[in-house]
């Protein structure tokens, strides 16, 4: 999978359980653990937040490349 850097579209956390299929309690706790990318506020001083599209692909490049990449059978 290759993300396209180019995107900057932010995502709501149902459109980033649509990419990775995790519960929303497993997502923050990874987000607490510095596992996850952390989400970003829509607006200053909001309360809706989101994630940036190419930060989830990237990290989903480095799962992949930590557990089938290069050197893995």
């Amino acid at each position: 999978m290759t993300s396209d850097i180019k995107s900057r579209r932010i995502l709501r956390i149902k459109q980033v359980q649509e990419i990775v299929p995790l519960s929303i309690s497993h997502i923050y706790a990874l987000i607490d653990q510095g596992k996850f990318p952390a989400p970003v506020k829509i607006i200053e001083g909001g309360k809706g937040c989101g994630w940036w599209e190419h930060e989830i692909y990237e990290w989903l490049d480095k799962r992949y490349q930590e557990t089938r990449g290069a050197g893995h059978e």
